[in-house]
C-alpha cells in the first residue's frame, strides 16, 4: 500500500479512494468528497480527521488519519526511536490478540526506506474531554487499569510479542545511546526550565541521574507486551457518545516488558497525588483481579507492587527525555512539568529510591 507522503494529498479522492478500496469503509466504492480537520495534541505525529462522502452510502464517514510530523526535531526522534514502525505493526500484528479497546484500523503502510507510515483508523468522536493536567478521576483510572489488564494478560510470559522481535532488537542497540545522552538531557532539562522544577522535583530528578544506568538496565519480572506511554491523553473516554466507554490510541511507544511499568506510568503521571495516595492500592487490586480473570497466575500483589514501586521512575526518565526531543510548545511544557512533578512525588511516596539503590 502506498503511504501518502504529504498532508495535501489527504485532499485526493483518487488517492483516498485508492488507500481505501479494499477496506471495510467504502467496499470498493470511490470517495466523491473529503473534508479535513487536524485533531489531536500529539507532538510526534499528525492526526486528521476526514468526513468521506463515498459513492453509494447516505450518511458521510469520518475516519482519523495519522502520518509524520512535519517538525524535524520530533520526525528525527521518531525514527531513530522506531515509533512509526511499532505503531503500525502494533495494529497489524498485536491488536487482534489483545483485549485491549484501540480503534479499529482499516488501513496501514510503513515505508522501511523512509520512515513514513500511515494508518486510517476508527474516529470515536465525539469523546468525552479530559485533559491530561486535570488528573485523572477514579471512576475514569478504574477503567483504565482494567483496559491495561486485557492488554498485558493475553501475552503474559510471551519471550517475544509476535511480530516486534525488532522492538526487542532496538532497545538492546539504543540502550549504550540512552545511558550516554540521558545524563545531558537531564541536564538540559533541569537549565531549560530553571525555577519552574520545584524543589521537591528538581532533587529527584539529580539523584536519579547517576543512577540511570540501574534503571535502564531493568527489573526483569514477567514480560509482556506494553503500551508505553499509557496516559490521560492517549486513552478515549465516552467515545461515540459514551458507546464505547474507553480506547487506547497512540502505540508509538509499544514494547516489551513489565506490566507494572504501564501501571505505573498512568498512576504516577495521570492522577493528581492525592488521588493516588487514597486510591492506588485499590486500583492495583482492580488490575491483578482482571489479571487473574483472564488466566494469568503466579504474579501476586507482593510483587505487583514492588514493580509498581520501582517504576515510579518511569515517568522521570521518559518524560525527561520527551521533553528534550520533541517540537516544544506551551501546553507540552505544562503537561511535562505537571507529570514529572507527580511522578516525583510517587517516587518519594514509595520509598523508590531505597528500591533503585537496593
Amino acid at each position: 500500500m502506498r503511504v501518502l507522503r504529504a498532508v495535501d494529498e489527504l485532499d485526493s479522492k483518487a488517492a483516498l479512494s485508492d488507500l481505501l478500496r479494499h477496506s471495510s469503509i467504502t467496499g470498493g466504492a470511490d470517495v466523491l468528497s473529503v473534508a479535513r480537520r487536524q485533531v489531536g495534541a500529539g507532538q510526534v505525529a499528525s492526526c486528521w480527521a476526514l468526513e468521506l462522502v463515498v459513492d453509494g452510502l447516505d450518511s458521510p464517514v469520518e475516519v482519523v488519519v495519522k502520518m509524520p510530523s512535519s517538525d524535524p526535531v520530533s520526525l528525527a526522534t521518531a525514527r531513530a526511536q522506531h515509533l512509526y514502525e511499532r505503531e503500525v505493526r502494533f495494529y497489524e500484528l498485536i491488536a487482534p490478540n489483545v483485549v485491549i479497546r484501540t480503534p479499529a484500523c482499516f488501513a496501514s503502510a510503513f515505508d522501511e526506506a523512509t520512515g513514513g507510515f500511515l494508518l486510517v483508523l476508527e474516529s470515536l468522536l465525539p469523546a468525552a474531554t479530559c485533559d491530561q493536567l486535570d488528573g485523572l478521576a477514579l471512576e475514569l483510572a478504574t477503567i483504565a487499569v482494567t483496559e491495561l489488564a486485557g492488554l498485558h494478560a493475553p501475552l503474559w510470559g510471551v519471550p517475544s510479542p509476535p511480530g516486534l522481535a525488532f522492538v526487542d532488537d532496538v532497545a538492546d542497540s539504543l540502550r549504550p545511546l540512552y545511558q550516554e545522552v540521558l545524563p545531558a538531557l537531564f541536564v538540559g532539562f533541569l537549565d531549560r526550565y530553571g525555577d519552574q522544577v520545584a524543589t521537591p522535583t528538581r532533587a529527584v530528578v539529580e539523584w536519579l541521574m547517576p543512577r540511570l544506568g540501574a534503571y535502564l538496565a531493568g527489573r526483569g519480572g514477567p514480560p509482556t507486551v506494553i503500551h508505553g506511554d499509557f496516559r490521560t491523553d492517549n486513552l478515549i473516554f465516552g467515545g461515540r457518545c459514551g458507546e464505547v466507554p474507553m480506547a487506547t490510541v497512540d502505540w508509538q511507544t509499544v514494547a516489551h516488558g513489565s506490566g507494572a511499568l504501564d501501571v505505573a506510568y498512568l498512576l504516577t503521571t495521570s492522577l493528581e497525588p492525592e488521588v493516588r495516595r487514597a486510591h492506588e492500592l485499590e486500583l492495583l487490586d482492580v488490575y491483578l483481579d482482571r489479571l487473574g480473570t483472564l488466566g494469568v497466575t503466579g504474579y501476586d500483589r507482593r510483587a505487583l507492587f514492588d514493580d509498581y514501586a520501582w517504576h515510579a521512575f518511569q515517568g522521570i526518565v521518559m518524560l525527561v527525555c520527551a521533553s528534550m526531543l520533541v517540537v516544544r510548545t506551551e501546553r507540552g511544557d505544562a503537561m511535562f512539568l505537571t507529570m514529572i512533578e507527580r511522578s516525583a512525588a510517587a517516587v518519594q511516596d514509595l520509598d523508590a529510591r531505597s528500591r533503585l539503590a537496593s
